[in-house]
């Protein structure tokens, strides 16, 4: 029975080092790589949820909200990409140029500095090398994200603006330092950072017009570069982007320079978009 055993033992061996062999083998004739390294993606169920908006304007702050159904699942990054990821994309050739690093920030600080146009091609460059399907988040999915399937509410967003306020007349400065991801605490998806001194493209466009804004569009649709010139950035609080204006007084940015305090996360999953009701 004892010589049983052992050949058993040599033979399950044999199987588990010609499975490494075959897999080792499958990956180079093809089949997903591992993903970048540090890329760590937290699973989000579908669901409902209220979704307030703030767009400030000339006369102070207006408020819309409005139902929100995410449609499908998906998977979202739980850090914002690193200063070391993105030059992970430029050394493979995805990306324009290296990471602008100032001097006291790390390679696992998020990168910054970055337009719209750079992090879409980032996301290009990353679906290519894992054969995934990623891109930047939506708006809604955002927001449902970052606050764990609850509404986001008024209250949510005059905290956080009231939270920024603070640290401004704490520091005297409107400059913030940015951390290493992981810096600014979890919520209860262990998605990390959603609020902090790092504001974040997402894929949605901001309209001047109302019924443009409200109008449901496709994934497909927000990918396309020329489909609007403002894009919505999400962190401190809600802030349209106009193209030609590097700094407004919705903290937004132009989408084709390059600007501090913005980076991006990335969406992995159904190329589908959140829908209202």
């Amino acid at each position: 029975m004892r010589l049983q055993r052992v050949l058993i033992s040599i033979s399950l061996l044999g199987l588990i080092a010609v499975g490494l062999v075959y897999t080792l083998k499958t990956r180079t004739d093809g089949s997903p790589v591992p993903p970048l390294a540090g890329l760590h993606m937290i699973p989000v169920a579908s669901g409902h949820y209220d979704l307030t908006i703030l767009v400030p304007d000339s006369f102070g702050r207006t408020y819309h909200s409005k139902p929100v159904t995410i449609a499908q699942p998906f998977h979202i990054s739980q850090h914002e990409i690193t200063i070391d990821q993105w030059n992970s994309c430029y050394a493979g050739g995805g990306c324009p140029e290296e990471a602008k690093q100032r001097p006291y920030q790390t390679g696992n600080h998020p990168v910054t500095r970055i337009s719209w146009y750079d992090a879409m091609l980032f996301t290009q460059w990353l679906s290519a090398k894992t054969g995934d399907s990623y891109r930047l988040p939506t708006e809604e999915e955002w927001a449902f994200a970052a606050m764990a399937g609850k509404d986001f509410t008024r209250q949510t967003i005059d905290g956080l603006i009231e939270q920024r306020q603070m640290i401004q007349t704490a520091s005297m400065s409107r400059f913030r330092q940015t951390l290493p991801v992981g810096s600014n605490g979890q919520n209860d998806w262990a998605i990390a950072d959603m609020t902090g001194s790092v504001w974040e493209w997402t894929l949605t466009c901001w309209f001047s017009s109302d019924e443009e804004n409200q109008r449901p569009w496709s994934i497909a649709q927000l990918s396309d570069p020329d489909l609007c010139p403002n894009r919505i950035v999400q962190g401190d609080e809600r802030a349209h982007v106009p193209f030609f204006i590097d700094k407004v007084y919705t903290g937004g940015c132009g989408t084709g320079s390059p600007v501090d305090h913005i980076g991006f996360r990335v969406v992995r999953g159904e190329d589908t978009l959140s829908t209202p009701g």
